[in-house]
């Protein structure tokens, strides 16, 4: 066992080029996971700091115990006890008690570089909100770490000011002075911020308080006296928060545990400082990161694997004599075997270190601004470790076997050197790979499953089928593509297709390895990038409906306003009509019926249009695809019965069709109005239903129509009147039916086509100085009353969603680029290798007439081959990925979206393509050079190692 080491430590030095490849590029990948991991590490490590400013110095904080039942709109939760505070101020255990008001979902903000308030508002609209949490506080003295300025004495000032939360102050670029705007309904409030507190930045999963996601106190605060917080809200200061501070000594599980009848009665729970690193845990953002740290696990794993595996491979083929010498001088197959594995051991260990270091430092430069010192962690030094020992370990096993089996016989032969057998692809690889393959398909098209084995069969069968499927066929598409790729590089190079037939099988195992590393980011690209766009093709709108919708947020126009309207200068020679728009929900009956028990969307966004104006006619505005009824049927149906239209998604889901009812809970009944109407909202948001109208009222299916683009545009446009969250559906009735039945006697929404040239931002400004003209008639004058009008045109529209969709996708698409470009040091691996054993080969050829250029457009040939069969491989398993991944759909209701069509994005995978021909090419040049400027003689004088 001594000769070993210096036996593998000669054999590195002899390809010193190829070694240092090789390394690097392990280096590179296990850099990646040590910066997505440590990334993950240093913000998991903020959490105990985040949690301590959230808390500030209090030592507990109360909240409302999340509701059985689901509230009404503007409805929060509240403490069953309203002397709950006072009775703990009265404890001999605590130190000093807070009670705070905290009102979610309004809009505050600040003009900045982004845009006026009401410019941000209406852009940010159905996103996720990045404002603040309004909250009214009692506390004399500042209980957080104050930053800068002043904490007025909330329990006192009456003068409207608050504090900000430097998370909020660094996004709105806001500062001590800076005038924060607080919208509630038509009324916009100014705030001065006179001081800055220490807290995180506002993450719209985390930011929510009571009656909003979260749950608890607020992430992003502003603090505003008890006085301002009534004013705003135009209710009695009511706290939904109570914080509370304790005596030296005293320990908080043992207060909890002494005062837990008392907050059972008051309906009362306890979040700490450990509740809070657990909400902060499980914010969206954190979970995305976590799975694309372990994500880069596998898929640095699965280059570690190929890259070790083809320079094994190749150390191995061009060596088979010297490995059969050994063999004749003595040694066992179990010490060429350790041999091989000892090589893949020496390529790990200094890209192992080289990689903490690598990978901490991007860690330690890219989180610059964090709070906390960054670390490396054992877990993530050990996933590495894993990684790359592991990745060596499964890469050194088929070399170290093909090693093992050389006969002492054949160090008598001489060699062939490049000049081999052709391999050939096994059967049986080909026929076990497609059954692989073929799993996720047969777990979506096999009949008579349940949907949870459906699912498990698709995750935990599909997935690693896949993966195996396109290992056993890799070979096969290597084939494949030396067949056809032959003829298409040598007639663009001009290399006679006789030099190119057979490069590729000739050494099979390191032409499948480069290829399968290439393919592994690529593929992860084209499934990305096909999955992301199709799932954009439902929410893109067409021309069957309307061109534009135009909101007026906040407030509402009588019927007699309409001629009014329409004869402003922007409207002039438009088609558009006043629309009455409400969110009922599904009765709960209906609810737990099959189809509707696996949604978590209870309500529908039901439209009132005038059907005579809007639907029939020679030039209707309103022209949807029919999947299920007639239109004639459906539209005379709308006007006389109390009837509607669901789009295709949703009957599809639920198993509705034409002729069924829809079982819909009356809003009027439950003495609820719409939540963004001028008194709706937090003025005048009343609950309280009658079991008599929970049932619901029975809405027959007129027809069910193709609607593409619903979800987006009740997302965007404030349709979403009464809850604001994921709706069921947008449904299309008679205008008729809601006067009546659901008694709106005024308008929000006008629906149509405007005349040519008129833009948004004049469509905008004139019916906003319209709506401002009316609601101060209302109002008497009075001062602060701002309606918000917001347009969306079809385009627009389109726009607002492939411009969302591009950024989701993109940032769903970086680590596969990332893998992208460290494959191409797997070709580089490749075309080092090919010069290497070719040496002789080629100095045959250039001897006998062939000149230098064709030489280095030969190996340029090959390294397309390899490239070619790497893209071919990612397009067929990338694509079919995506489709599986879309049609699971078909089993778990998901944003109103039901199995859209394939929809390839060309041009992102034209340009991926791109780049991986170019930075193979790139790879290739060097090599391919020195090999054309290489002596005859030198190339000639080239023997075995």
């Amino acid at each position: 066992m001594t000769p070993l080491p210096k036996l593998i430590w000669r054999d590195l030095l002899a390809n010193r080029g190829r070694v240092a490849v090789s390394v690097f590029a392990i280096l590179v990948s296990v850099s990646l996971i040590v910066w997505m991991m440590g990334s993950y590490d240093t913000l998991v490590k903020e959490f105990d700091n985040d949690a301590e400013a959230y808390m500030g110095s209090y030592d507990l904080c109360l909240v409302p115990e999340a509701p059985r039942g689901p509230l009404p709109p503007g409805g929060q939760p509240r403490f069953a006890d309203p002397e709950l505070a006072a009775r703990l101020a009265a404890s001999p255990l605590v130190e000093s008690v807070n009670a705070a008001c905290q009102v979610p979902r309004l809009q505050i903000g600040c003009a900045n570089e982004r845009g006026s308030f009401d410019e941000q508002t209406r852009d940010r609209m159905g996103i996720p909100p990045q404002s603040p949490i309004l909250v009214g506080n009692l506390a004399a003295e500042c209980p957080y770490d104050l930053e800068e300025g002043v904490w007025p004495d909330m329990a006192a000032s009456t003068a409207m000011e608050g504090v900000l939360g430097s998370g909020s102050a660094k996004y709105f670029r806001a500062g001590i002075g800076t005038v924060m705007s607080v919208r509630v309904g038509a009324h916009v409030y100014d705030v001065k911020v006179v001081g800055i507190v220490k807290q995180a930045k506002a993450t719209p999963g985390v930011i929510m308080g009571p009656g909003g996601m979260g749950g608890g106190p607020a992430f992003s605060s502003l603090f505003v006296p008890a006085s301002v917080c009534e004013k705003i809200t135009g209710r009695p200061f009511v706290p939904n928060l109570i914080y509370v501070r304790l005596k030296e000594g005293v320990d908080k599980k043992e207060f909890v545990e002494s005062f837990r009848e008392e907050l059972s009665r008051a309906s009362a729970a306890v979040a700490d400082t450990d509740s809070i690193i657990q909400r902060l845990s499980s914010d969206r953002s954190v979970r995305q990161q976590k799975d694309s740290a372990e994500m880069s696990v596998w898929l640095v794993l699965f280059s570690c694997v190929f890259i070790i595996f083809t320079t094994l491979s190749i150390g191995v083929s061009e060596r088979t004599r010297r490995l059969a010498l050994l063999r004749a001088l003595g040694m066992s197959r179990m010490q060429i075997a350790l041999l091989i594995v000892g090589e893949g051991l020496f390529l790990c260990i200094p890209a192992l270190l080289g990689g903490l270091a690598a990978g901490f430092c991007l860690v330690y430069l890219l989180e610059e601004g964090s709070s906390t010192l960054p670390s490396l962690t054992w877990t993530t030094a050990l996933v590495a470790a894993a990684c790359a020992v592991g990745g060596a370990l499964l890469a050194s096993v088929i070399p170290a076997w093909r090693a093992s089996r050389q006969s002492p016989l054949e160090a008598a032969v001489p060699s062939a050197g490049f000049m081999g057998k052709v391999s050939r692809v096994p059967a049986w690889s080909v026929l076990a790979g497609l059954v692989c393959v073929a799993l996720q398909p047969a777990a979506l098209l096999f009949p008579g499953l349940e949907v949870e084995t459906r699912k498990w069969m698709f995750v935990w069968l599909g997935y690693p089928g896949l993966v195996a499927g396109a290992l056993f066929l890799a070979p096969a598409f290597v084939r494949a593509t030396e067949w056809a790729g032959a003829w298409l590089t040598g007639l663009f190079l001009r290399v006679p297709h006789a030099f190119l037939r057979v490069q590729l099988s000739r050494n099979l195992s390191r032409s499948v390895g480069t290829a399968v590393s290439m393919s592994v980011g690529l593929s992860l690209f084209v499934a990305v990038q096909t999955w992301g766009y199709s799932m954009l093709v439902p929410f893109s709108p067409d021309s069957s409906t309307p061109g534009t919708l135009v909101s007026f947020l906040h407030t509402e126009f009588r019927p007699g306003d309409a001629p009014e309207l329409m004869a402003r200068p922007s409207l002039k020679g438009a088609r558009m009509y006043p629309i009455y728009v409400d969110e009922p929900d599904i009765s709960p009956e209906q609810m737990k019926s099959p189809g509707f028990s696996g949604m978590r969307n209870r309500s529908v966004v039901l439209a009132g249009i005038p059907v005579e104006k809007m639907a029939e006619g020679k030039d209707p505005l309103f022209q949807p695809v029919f999947v299920s009824g007639n239109p004639e049927e459906a539209y005379a149906m709308l006007k006389s019965t109390r009837s509607l239209l669901i789009p295709d998604t949703f009957a599809r889901t639920v198993g509705l069709k034409a002729g069924d009812d829809l079982m819909l809970v009356n809003p009027s009944s439950r003495g609820n109005r719409p939540g963004n109407a001028s008194e709706g909202g937090l003025r005048g948001a009343r609950g309280g239903a009658s079991s008599a109208a929970m049932k619901g009222e029975p809405w027959k299916v007129a027809g069910v129509v193709s609607f593409p683009g619903w979800h987006w545009l009740t997302k965007t446009s404030g349709m979403r009147v009464r809850r604001g969250g994921f709706v069921a559906a947008l449904a299309i009735a008679d205008e008729r039916w809601l006067k009546e039945d659901y008694g709106h006697q005024g308008f929000q929404f006008i629906w149509g086509d405007t005349a040519p040239g008129v833009t948004n931002v004049a469509l905008q400004d004139d019916l906003g100085e319209f709506a401002l003209m009316k609601a101060r008639e209302r109002a008497g004058g009075e001062e602060g009353v701002k309606p918000l009008v917001k347009a969306l045109t079809r385009e627009s529209l389109g726009g607002s969603v492939t411009s969302r969709g591009d950024s989701v996708i993109f940032t769903m698409s970086q680590l596969p680029i990332i893998m992208m470009v460290i494959a191409v040091l797997a070709v580089l691996n490749t075309v080092l290798a090919s010069v290497q054993s070719r040496r002789r080969e080629f100095g045959l050829m250039r001897a006998v007439g062939v000149p230098g250029g064709m030489v280095m457009r030969m190996l340029w040939a090959e390294t397309l081959m390899i490239s070619l069969c790497a893209v071919i491989m990612s397009l067929v398993l990338g694509v079919l990925a995506a489709w599986c991944s879309i049609q699971i759909l078909e089993y778990g209701y998901h944003f109103g979206i039901v199995t859209p069509p394939i929809t390839m994005p060309w041009a992102h995978l034209g340009y991926a393509v791109l780049l991986v021909l170019t930075l193979s090419t790139l790879a290739c040049l060097a090599p391919a050079w020195r090999m054309k400027r290489a002596s005859v003689t030198d190339l000639l004088s080239a023997g075995e190692r």
